[in-house]
Formats: C-alpha cells, sequence, structure tokens
C-alpha cells in the first residue's frame, strides 16, 4: 500500500458458510539419502576445494532479481456504471482489462478527504479491510493513486445493497431470516476474533454477492481493539 505524506497526499488502500474459514498446515520432509555403498573420486585438498565454486553458486549468482510487481494504475481499468456514492468517494464497477477481471473500485478525491478531516477514515478502512479474508466480507484486493485520486480495489457485489433488496421484496419469510442471521452471526464472530468491532452495522453497509450471500463493507468508522481490552 501506499504511504505518501498528508501534507502532499494521503495515506493508503457455491456456498459460503462459516466452514469455508480454514487452517491450513503445510508441512515438507527433506528427501531421504540413500545408504549402501560409498563414492570415491579424485582426492581434493581443503585449498582447491574452497577456492573452485561450484556450478550452481555460479548460476544462482548470475541470475537477475525478479521484477517487482508494477502498481496498479487507472488506465488498466475500464470503468462502468456507477455503484454507489458515498459523501466523499463514489464505488464504480470497472474490468480490467489484462485479465477482464470486474471489481468495485472506491474513487476518493484526496483534497476534498483533507479538506473534510477524513484523512483517519480512510486510513482506517484500509487498515482494517486488510485484515480480514472472509467470504462474508468485501475484500480489499488492492490500492493505489494518482495526483488527484486514491483508489481501492473492492469484490463486487452485485445484488447490491440488502436494504434495497429487502424495499424490493417487503419482507423476508422465517427461513431466510434465519439463514441471513446465521451468515451475520458467523461473520461477527470471525470479525471479533481479529479484533475489530465494526461500529456501523445497518443494511446499506451489508451487500449481497452474485449467490445471495452477504458481504460486509464499510469500515471507516470501525475499532481496531488493543489486546489488553478485547474480552
Amino acid at each position: 500500500y501506499d504511504t505518501v505524506p498528508i501534507q502532499s497526499s494521503v495515506v493508503l488502500c457455491s456456498c459460503p458458510s462459516p466452514s469455508m474459514v480454514r487452517t491450513q498446515t503445510e508441512s515438507s520432509t527433506a528427501p531421504g539419502v540413500p545408504s549402501g555403498g560409498s563414492r570415491q573420486g579424485p582426492v581434493m585438498d581443503s585449498t582447491t576445494a574452497e577456492s573452485r565454486p561450484n556450478a550452481s553458486s555460479l548460476q544462482h549468482a548470475a541470475q537477475p532479481p525478479p521484477p517487482q510487481p508494477r502498481k496498479k494504475r487507472p488506465e488498466d481499468f475500464k470503468f462502468g456504471k456507477i455503484l454507489g456514492e458515498g459523501s466523499f468517494s463514489t464505488v464504480v464497477l470497472a474490468r480490467e482489462l489484462a485479465t477482464s477481471r470486474e471489481y468495485a473500485i472506491k474513487i476518493l478525491e484526496k483534497r476534498h478527504i483533507i479538506k473534510e478531516n477524513k484523512v483517519p477514515y480512510v486510513t482506517r478502512e484500509r487498515d482494517v479491510m486488510s485484515r480480514l479474508d472472509h467470504p462474508f466480507f468485501v475484500k480489499l484486493y488492492f490500492t493505489f493513486q494518482d495526483d488527484e485520486k486514491l483508489y481501492f480495489g473492492l469484490s463486487y457485489a452485485k445484488n447490491g445493497e440488502l436494504l434495497k433488496y429487502i424495499r424490493k421484496i417487503g419482507s423476508f419469510d422465517e427461513t431466510c431470516t434465519r439463514f441471513y442471521t446465521a451468515e451475520m452471526v458467523s461473520a461477527l464472530e470471525y470479525l471479533h476474533g481479529r479484533g475489530v468491532v465494526h461500529r456501523d452495522l445497518k443494511p446499506e453497509n451489508i451487500l449481497l454477492n452474485e449467490d445471495m450471500h452477504i458481504q460486509i463493507t464499510d469500515f471507516g468508522t470501525a475499532k481496531v481493539l488493543s489486546p489488553e481490552s478485547k474480552q
């Protein structure tokens, strides 16, 4: 993530279930060395052995360091319709030209953020979202900036806000209510386990993905608890 002095810029950004959050354990075992007979070759004194580099070390030294990934730029995307607008940001549907993948890109005006003293809000949202990796939360994939704007690359929740869906259908039946309540409980259990309190949870901040599962968003007013304050 970019870090730029505030004086000149702003600091920067299937059905899921609780079982989708896994803990994976990896192990590796070095290959065994076959026992048995020994191999003998020419005798080499220590001076000769130390002065003669082996082929693998020469090959490794000749290899250049791997290139650093390039930061994304606005010209890497084709921007489309507006998905939502806030007091100091606009969320736009965008397609990455290289991969054809769709993102919801949140665009923030630097000048307006500084003028309205929203730098802590933006920084907090980026930092909190960077902590989260769970199917019931909007995912932050990348951040970048240009001279005038900040860009947050977010997962695209195709079915929009839960509030608009409720208004469209009128109300949920008991089964549907239990379903979304269970997803909310699972999401909050994960969030609190990461030491984060949302503090602005409402239907407008709960989105629905293409499979109608929840994705919680908007972490500008969230609070990260200190280890001493965790219950």
